[in-house]
């Protein structure tokens, strides 16, 4: 456009307004070229490049999760009682097997003493059952039944045979049998009147002992149930000093174990006194029950030898089928003796074994159980850990209802994640790690996949799969229940070419690139991907290293007649 020439000769007033009009009108007729000027313009495109190059890639899997530990458990008495001792406070280390707190046991610990008592009386009636029910004292008296009904068989015989062919010399022995039997009646009635006499002193010794025994447990257990009420000392409860104040005696521990020791001891004695009378009874009653059986047996014999001597001297058919008949009776007794021995050591039928079988089964049971209960009174740290709460103390009743301690194993701690189907599948077990916590900045560690479920849950129609990552519990600072962050590594490579996600461009199923040329005109190539991190993506095919690619393109229009005016 041609410029306008301006008059250098000042303007008087009426060329002024000459000007300013000419002014408007050169100004008019440039908007009107601006106007009316065609707008052709070319697009230009501005595009940022990088070039392909080699590098590694880790491909991976994040998510995040709570921080658990490896277990965790809440501890409590299972036997009642009262609480006596507390050993752990909270953030105390323990051991597994160590004892953390203690019940009152000796209430447990009579029981299992009774327990066991009445095991060991069952299995002794299963063995008598077994091998017969039977004293020693009944045998040898049995024993000597048969060999007094053997005596008196022969004697019958004898007197028969001399019955039936008398003569001056059997007479004579008849006499002497007379004779002896006299004797050996009074020597029976000498000796078993002293076996019994001692028997009964025995029984009223052991009756004695008995008695002392009763007061003496008597005594022990008033003396225990009122340490055990009061905690004073029950021979000298009370003290009244000058000023005629009175203070209770109370009992050391020392003195309170010595006046349960005297209790026991004491309830033992009375036991063992029991028994001793027991026996010292069954000893008196065998001692009378021999001595009526040995003076009956030889008053038996003198009458016989006297019934003989009588037949010897004036002998008859009766007198002879007299002494058939004792025979027979005396052969009658030896069989019926021998056949109470049998019976009196014969076993139990196999009904009694199993019965008494049964009785030690259950008495071993309720021991088993007594025992148990000691144990229960007693808690111990199930694994190595931390205590992390107490809430019992020293005095207090257990209870089962309420977690007495608990404790965690923060021996390798744990976070579960979920993930969805495509993720799952490209997790497996042993893959790396990397765990960050966002609450402590400058903490990180490395773990491993410990589990991966193979059961999908089902939340809302959304499915995922539980992953648990472990790692190890390295630093005190990381809390169970902090929210950690997990990178799971699924795929690593090195030298692979690599490109920045942001130049891939879809292309059907697969992906584009455009490169730029040396023309700086860019053509679009079809590539093969492999791992992807994220940022950048592995190129497989289709291009080199060096190749430069087009990333994030934007467009700008510029006009194509360049600038609106050609000068100034």
């Amino acid at each position: 456009m041609a410029s306008v020439t301006l008059p250098t000769k000042r303007a008087t007033g009426g060329n002024r307004r000459i000007f300013i009009g000419i002014g408007v009108i050169i100004i008019a007729i440039i908007a009107a070229l601006i106007l009316t000027r065609p707008q052709s313009a070319s697009t230009q495109t501005t595009s940022t490049t990088t070039s392909v190059a080699s590098g590694n890639i880790v491909a991976s899997v994040d998510g995040n999760g709570t921080v658990t530990a490896a277990q965790s458990v809440d501890l409590t008495f299972q036997s009642s009682g009262s609480i006596t001792q507390v050993l752990v406070q909270e953030g105390d280390q323990v051991t597994a097997g160590q004892t953390l707190a203690q019940l009152d046991t000796r209430n447990l610990e009579l029981q299992i003493v009774s327990a066991q008592a009445a095991f060991d009386s069952a299995k002794t009636k299963l063995t008598q059952t077994q091998e017969g029910n039977v004293q020693p004292a009944d045998i040898t008296a049995q024993k000597a039944a048969i060999a007094s009904a053997q005596a008196q068989l022969r004697s019958a015989q004898a007197q028969l045979v001399a019955l039936k062919n008398p003569n001056a010399g059997t007479i004579s022995s008849a006499e002497a049998t007379v004779r002896q039997a006299i004797l050996d009646l009074q020597a029976q009635r000498d000796n078993s009147s002293a076996s019994k006499t001692k028997a009964e002193q025995d029984l009223q010794k052991s009756t004695a002992s008995l008695t002392q025994a009763q007061s003496k447990y008597a005594t022990a257990k008033s003396d225990w149930d009122f340490v055990n009420e009061t905690g004073q000392d029950p021979t000298n409860p009370e003290s009244k000093d000058s000023t005629g104040k009175i203070t209770k005696n109370k009992l050391s521990e020392t003195q309170r174990q010595q006046y349960y020791d005297t209790f026991i001891q004491a309830e033992a004695a009375l036991h063992s006194a029991e028994a001793s009378v027991q026996q010292a009874q069954v000893t008196y009653d065998n001692a009378r029950q021999t001595e009526a059986n040995n003076i009956q047996q030889a008053e038996s014999k003198l009458a016989n030898a006297q019934v003989q001597l009588t037949a010897l001297k004036n002998p008859s058919k009766t007198d002879i089928a007299q002494k058939q008949a004792s025979v027979d009776q005396a052969k009658a007794s030896l069989d019926q003796a021998e056949a109470n021995l049998a019976k009196l050591t014969a076993t139990g039928t196999a009904t009694d074994v199993e019965i008494q079988l049964s009785s030690v089964t259950q008495s071993e049971q309720t021991l088993k159980q007594a025992q148990l209960a000691l144990e229960q009174a007693t808690i111990k740290a199930p694994f190595d850990g931390v205590v992390t709460a107490v809430n019992i103390v020293p005095g207090s009743s257990a209870s089962s209802a309420t977690a007495a301690i608990s404790m965690l194993d923060r021996s390798t701690l744990h976070v579960d994640l979920k993930l969805s189907e495509n993720d799952v599948t490209k997790v497996s077990l042993n893959q790396p790690v990397k765990l960050t916590i966002d609450a402590l900045k400058d903490w990180s560690s490395q773990g491993t996949v410990s589990y991966i479920a193979p059961a999908a849950e089902s939340s809302n129609d959304v499915v995922t799969y539980a992953v648990r990552v472990s790692f190890p519990d390295t630093d005190t600072r990381v809390k169970v229940g902090m929210t950690a962050n997990l990178s799971i590594t699924t795929a690593k490579k090195d030298t692979v070419l690599l490109i920045p996600n942001t130049a891939l461009l879809p292309k059907g199923a697969g992906h584009a690139v455009k490169i730029l040329g040396a023309d700086g005109k860019t053509t679009e190539v079809e590539v093969q991907t492999g791992l992807t991190d994220g940022s950048n993506t592995e190129i497989t095919s289709g291009l080199k290293a060096g190749d430069k690619v087009v990333t994030n393109p934007s467009t700008t229009s510029t006009p194509s007649g360049g600038p609106p005016f050609g000068g100034g």
